[in-house]
């Protein structure tokens, strides 16, 4: 058995809007938020899940379509590391408009309106390794982090936080931002608006090509040159209101 004391982590949470696909988000999310080690629960609706079922012998099946509107009875995603390389596994539990339900690895899924809480434990690296005998991935250990990699990863956490807006802005404030305009952002670089999601959150595209939510409430914008057509705008991040 492995059972070991954890003391420092973050907690989170969030909606993942109508369109976004879920795992590629979630997988997007440890990464940028340098989850070694956590567990994300999510509830809500997808649409057009991709799912492979569990199997008698404890492993999992090939993918299969489930099309349409599905409530998410549960979401749990795990992320680890396995081959010294981030792991993240989402299992689900989907039930059918006609009551039919739907479970095992969800391998991709649209939402519909995907709500998220999110618990990381920053001070250990989940290592797991694939056990032939049951068929999935097991604990392998449990490492301990030191200081250093601790303190880094709250500094990611609380960098990437800021970007969170902590009021609505005025309606007269509101830039009148189109699909494919830019913006000049200090930390994400040249960003493509990709989708307008609502009057406070946009989707953009960063040059690495990494799709991703920017919400405007703590942004305010300034006009630059055009190019192709469209307006370029320069992005800071005012400070929040104390």
């Amino acid at each position: 058995m492995i059972f070991t004391e954890t003391r420092e982590g973050r907690r989170f949470v969030g909606e993942l809007p109508p369109g976004m696909p879920v795992v590629a988000t979630l997988q997007s999310l440890v990464a940028d938020y340098r989850i070694g080690s956590g567990w994300i629960h999510g509830s809500g609706y997808v649409q057009d899940a991709l799912v492979r079922a569990v199997q008698e012998d404890g492993s999992f099946g090939e993918p299969m379509p489930h099309p349409g509107r599905r409530m998410v009875s549960s979401l749990d995603a795990v992320a680890s590391e396995q081959r010294g390389e981030p792991d993240l596994v989402v299992r689900v539990a989907l039930v059918g408009e006609d009551g039919t339900c739907a479970a095992g690895l969800l391998v991709e899924a649209v939402s519909a309106s995907v709500e998220l809480m999110a618990q990381t434990f920053d001070d250990i690296t989940l290592r797991r390794y694939q056990d032939p005998d049951v068929g999935f991935a097991r604990w392998l250990d449990v490492a301990v982090n030191n200081h250093d990699e601790v303190s880094e990863q709250v500094r990611s956490g609380r960098a990437a936080m800021e970007a969170m807006p902590s009021r609505l802005l005025e309606p007269a404030e509101m830039p009148q931002l189109r699909v494919g305009d830019w913006l000049q952002h200090p930390r994400l670089g040249t960003c493509e608006v990709a989708a307008i999601i609502d009057d406070d959150r946009v989707t953009i595209r960063m040059e690495t090509g990494k799709i991703a939510q920017l919400h405007l409430g703590l942004l305010s914008l300034t006009h630059g040159e055009k190019k192709g057509g469209r307006m370029i705008y320069d992005v800071h991040i005012r400070r929040r209101n104390r």
